[in-house]
């Protein structure tokens, strides 16, 4: 399979969002417009399901509730709080948030804060319930883009 890190340098090195659903980079000097529905089909991956998104709040959307999520994740005892940490997580669903941190929504540093996305996003894989994976990375994206 071709590898081309330089290429992959430049997209990333000139991407930013055009709108809070498609991104624009150029690569080799031609200029590269994207959406999630255009990532689904790159991807060949469903564009169907859930589409929520917050960084720093609970989302409360189709029926998703972040106290259940929380009992779901941490049994029935645990409380709605603003941190929630991966060693208070059964060891099946610790490596969920592991596989979820370092493949889905990518994080550096440390794994033992489990985010509200982190938490809604195990919920959705735990339950069964659909959740629009390409939108999902799109916002991530973005809000990575948007700390540095």
């Amino acid at each position: 399979m071709p590898y081309y890190p330089d290429s992959m340098k430049e997209f990333y090195a000139n991407f930013g969002f055009s709108t809070s659903v498609s991104l624009c980079t150029s690569v080799n000097g031609k200029h590269i417009m994207m959406n999630y529905t255009t990532l689904a089909s790159i991807l060949d991956i469903l564009c169907d399901g859930t589409k929520a998104w917050s960084n720093r709040n609970w989302v409360e959307k189709n029926g998703f509730s972040g106290k259940d999520c929380v009992h779901l994740l941490f049994g029935e005892g645990a409380q709605l709080v603003d941190k929630m940490y991966s060693t208070n997580l059964s060891m099946d669903y610790r490596f969920l948030h592991r596989a979820v941190a370092t493949h889905i929504l990518l994080k550096s540093g440390g794994f033992d804060e489990v985010t509200h996305m982190e938490a809604f996003t195990m919920f959705h894989i735990i339950t069964g319930r659909r959740i629009n994976v390409p939108l999902l990375f799109f916002n991530h994206m973005k809000a990575m883009h948007s700390r540095d």
